[in-house]
């Protein structure tokens, strides 16, 4: 980096809130290139200083938050800048009578929850490394957890954003002003960009009443078919589940969860209301699935549903830290073909060797399959198994009619494997939207779908 750019990168953010010593990132998971330097904004006038900065330079540049998804999508290509947002982590308004709050994104989901919480409100944004995550990550990468099922995806619960553009202007979308470019409802797309088409700066919500009442009902089943029919007929029924979730017994086992792993598989449902309705339907739903004969019926209320439910939306980060060589696959179909995903997710961890858990959104049709070898090592033979699996698992989604990604993987199997699967039609119109907001290519090139 030029001399010249340095020093108007500490005159931008001052000395102390820029580095070279990118050792951090190592510890975080980065398997991308080094940046040359960490910068560290602590508001958004600085962010879009160094974006012009950047942009008139050519800069390439990575913005973060906590650094939790980085391993998430593409191989990114050289980056110059790390553009970190940890400073800017104040909750800049908050109307809980109104039921929106605005907060920088930097501020911890963790955070977050806590300050609404002293309000009796939430955010039901129960994303994977919750301890750690920040809201412009979950952002730029449309978390969502267990309860997308009642509540969407963070796209659902966003009611504007501000961010800054390539080129280093503000700008804002959504609320009570929308300034859309190009036809585009910027705001919608910056949500799961990877931070490839701006940097969001704030972030408007509109939050919920915490529910007085909740309970959780753990239903364990032989077979995949009849945990499946089984969430039929709750979907069918005027039951309204919070979540609905199917494990199989090696990720119970993962968890360390008995009640998860005693049974092939278990059907986690989740209800919330007043406490007449949780009374009600913890009575009802093992009624309405008695046809499918469930080996084992578990109510859980309290501390001890709150312990499952954490451990089941931090499944990624514990399955990760056990089997750091570990492959998560994202599968996505319609209802009818979750079924058909798990069975062929068995297959490819058949036919290569590998080991298999688990956990599906099966309300939702998102099926999250972990692949891992038994052993640890890194050898070839064992990678090329793994990206097998991969090539598999994605080549059968497809033909089912869904999508699937690679969402998780050593560098070593994301450089054998497409991980976004084949491209869609829907591509060339991604390369356009790109090539208008980033004419330069500087914000996170190679990340994103298709080596955008």
């Amino acid at each position: 980096m030029p001399d010249d750019s340095w020093k108007r990168l500490e005159e931008i953010v001052g000395a102390a809130h820029l580095t070279h010593d990118t050792g951090c990132l190592r510890q975080r998971g980065w398997d991308g290139p080094s940046p040359q330097a960490i910068v560290r904004p602590g508001n958004r006038e600085q962010v879009c200083e160094v974006l012009r900065l950047a942009h008139a330079e050519g800069l390439r540049v990575a913005p973060a938050g906590n650094c939790t998804k980085q391993r998430l999508g593409g191989i990114p290509r050289a980056i110059d800048l790390l553009l970190w947002l940890d400073r800017m982590n104040r909750i800049t308004e908050y109307q809980a009578a109104d039921l929106t709050i605005t907060v920088e994104a930097g501020v911890r989901i963790e955070d977050l929850a806590a300050a609404l919480r002293a309000e009796g409100q939430m955010l039901p944004l129960d994303v994977p490394f919750g301890s750690e995550a920040t809201i412009g990550g979950v952002i730029a990468t449309n978390g969502s957890g267990p309860r997308r099922l009642a509540y969407g995806s963070a796209r659902d619960m966003v009611l504007g954003v501000h961010f800054v553009t390539a080129e280093g202007t503000l700008a804002k979308s959504g609320g009570k002003v929308v300034k859309n470019v190009a036809g585009y409802d910027l705001g919608k797309l910056l949500i799961g960009s990877l931070g490839t088409l701006a940097v969001l700066t704030d972030i408007t919500f509109k939050v919920l009443p915490i529910p007085p009442s909740s309970a959780t009902l753990v239903l364990g089943f032989s077979t995949a078919a009849e945990a499946l029919q089984a969430r039929n007929r709750i979907l069918n029924s005027p039951v309204a589940p919070q979540a609905l979730d199917l494990l199989d017994s090696p990720a119970g086992a993962l968890l360390q969860e008995t009640q998860l792993s005693e049974s092939p598989f278990a059907l986690v449902v989740a209800v919330a209301g007043p406490e007449a309705v949780v009374s009600r339907a913890s009575r009802e739903l093992p009624l309405l699935v008695r046809q499918e004969n469930p080996v084992a019926i578990v109510c859980l209320m309290g501390e001890a549903e709150s312990k499952l439910w954490s451990k089941i939306q931090e499944f990624t980060p514990a399955f990760l830290r056990a089997h750091s060589a570990g492959v998560v696959i994202k599968a996505s179909v319609v209802l009818t073909q979750v079924g058909q995903v798990i069975e062929q997710a068995r297959r490819a961890a058949s036919q290569n060797g590998l080991a298999l858990a688990v956990v599906a959104r099966a309300g939702t049709g998102i099926v999250y399959c972990y692949l891992w070898r038994e052993s640890s090592a890194d050898d070839v033979s064992s990678v090329e198994r793994m990206a097998s699996a991969c090539g598999f698992l994605l080549t059968e989604t497809e033909r089912l009619g869904g999508r699937a990604i690679v969402e998780w993987s050593p560098l070593s199997v994301k450089e054998k494997v497409n991980i976004w699967g084949t491209l869609q039609d829907d591509f060339a119109l991604m390369q356009r939207l790109k090539a208008q907001m980033d004419p330069r290519g500087i914000l996170n090139p190679g990340r994103y779908y298709g080596g955008i």
